[in-house]
């Protein structure tokens, strides 16, 4: 069978890693950091597990990656009832909606205007047949009510730019919903149970990815931690790793040096982030596809975790915030996601703000970032946040925004990532694929490379590039 690396033990990472090794494969996993889970992993602060912002593991997540979770998990997998809020020009509506809050608190106007915007429907798509734009797109298909009151300022909240700047592929890949008709059938209709629950383990979200990282052992996957890839390079016989493997042990020759350390493979599945793999390939890639990566932004998210001496803040799991009243996007409670074994006593708020690298947000400290969360929730009714203690992360890379402007350097990189494949490099996850998607579907992305590797470690292109078509097709769950 064939030698295959996976670098990053990210989800997607994990899951090619425990397919690859199921088929028969030697399978080495690679991890800059000292942990797995990546954007997934969870860790402690005063006693609670917290995540890295809110996650969940929705209800549409195929039955066979459930059942291995429940394999490895067993009760600790806990069905949960979602409890969340909107603000929603000063309102706070239930979601996911329900039909007896929505007409005890959606705001008159915004009611008014929606309904016409259902009753005008028809009028609209015949005259706008062909959005463009993110803002459009909303438009096109719900109505100028949701798209200004809700959508637009989301949009400009997450990513950072004017939505009608943003292209219409953003709102393909990150709104489910296809019409006001189709909101009112997940109010009434067959799905609104299975939207109104989630998965979730009881010592965090991180504990799915530790899942994965035991049955990956269990498997014969060696696990390398601290070990950070300095170079990919392709000849025709084999592609090989470069890896830095952190620092010699003591009592050794080479104590408190460097190793290096180079894996010969014959298949290498990656989910690096894409600036980050294209430093490291030799060759290089050319010109055009790092001019390309270049103009592709992405937008960062700053974490400020408050702890409270009180056992809960709320009842509800997690507060969104659309509008301009607050530069958090959204405010959750770990503790309500859970029945787990957190200090009865105290309780920990997480507060996410989108922000670009290098900015004023990303730049300031964290007990000038603790003041601005304590003040902006009380200023919206959320009183007695006053934190006792304080924690802040800085993720640089969360949202791609999909720019009007750089959908032609998209084009380019989509391209350039599958034309690795012939170079039996496959690329992957979130950060891998440069894309938003859920849980299942980044698990869905390991599971099919490794269905890709054959027997040789050659990587049947073709079934890869209608993989990537089929990935395309995504569209986020809320």
């Amino acid at each position: 069978m064939a030698e295959i690396v996976v670098v990053g033990a990210g989800p997607a990472g994990l899951m090619a890693a425990l397919c690859s090794a199921r088929r028969g494969h030697r399978c080495i996993l690679v991890e800059a950091t000292q942990s797995v889970g990546g954007m997934s992993a969870s860790f402690e602060i005063a006693g609670h597990s917290v995540d890295y912002g809110s996650h969940r593991l929705h209800p549409a997540t195929p039955q066979r990656f459930l059942d291995l979770f429940e394999s490895r998990l067993g009760s600790d997998l806990q069905l949960r009832p979602r409890r969340g809020r909107i603000l929603l020009n000063r309102r706070w509506i239930v979601f996911p909606l329900r039909a007896a809050d929505m007409a005890r608190n959606l705001p008159p106007a915004f009611a008014a205007g929606a309904a016409f915007d259902v009753l005008t429907a028809p009028l609209r798509r015949l005259t706008n047949r062909s959005p463009t734009s993110f803002t459009a797109e909303i438009r096109h298909r719900l109505g100028p009510t949701v798209a200004r009151d809700f959508y637009t300022p989301y949009a400009r909240k997450l990513y950072g730019c004017t939505p009608s700047e943003l292209h219409r592929e953003l709102a393909l890949r990150r709104v489910p919903v296809s019409s006001a008709v189709d909101i009112l059938k997940r109010v009434f209709g067959t799905s609104k149970a299975q939207a109104s629950s989630f998965w979730y383990p009881r010592g965090g979200y991180g504990q799915l990815s530790e899942a994965l990282a035991e049955a990956c052992a269990e498997a014969g996957v060696e696990l390398r931690k601290q070990t950070r890839v300095i170079a990919i390079e392709t000849t025709d016989q084999a592609v090989s790793v470069r890896s830095d493997s952190g620092t010699a042990r003591a009592g050794t020759a080479r104590a408190g040096t460097v190793c290096a350390d180079t894996i010969r493979a014959d298949a290498v599945l990656t989910t690096m982030p894409l600036p980050a793999l294209a430093a490291a390939l030799v060759p290089a890639p050319n010109d055009a596809v790092l001019t390309a990566l270049r103009r592709c932004r992405n937008r960062g998210l700053v974490l400020v975790y408050l702890v409270l001496n009180r056992e809960q803040f709320t009842p509800w799991d997690a507060h969104y915030f659309p509008g301009p009243e607050t530069v958090i996007s959204r405010l959750s409670e770990p503790k309500n996601y859970r029945d787990g074994d957190d200090p009865l006593a105290t309780t920990v708020l997480c507060a996410e703000i989108p922000c670009w690298p290098g900015d004023e947000i990303w730049q300031s400290s964290d007990d000038s970032l603790a003041e601005l969360v304590t003040a902006e929730i009380a200023a919206v009714g959320l009183r007695g946040a006053e934190p006792q203690q304080v924690q802040v992360k800085r993720l640089p890379s969360v949202y791609p925004v999909y720019e009007k402007s750089s959908m032609d350097a998209r084009t380019i990189i989509d391209a350039w990532l599958r034309s690795l494949a012939s170079d039996s490099i496959v690329s992957l996850g979130r950060h891998g694929l440069g894309v938003l998607d859920n849980l299942h579907h980044v698990l869905a992305m390991g599971e099919a490379a490794a269905q890709c590797v054959d027997r040789s470690g050659t990587v049947d292109l073709q079934a890869w590039i209608k993989y990537l078509d089929d990935f395309a097709s995504h569209v986020v769950e809320d």
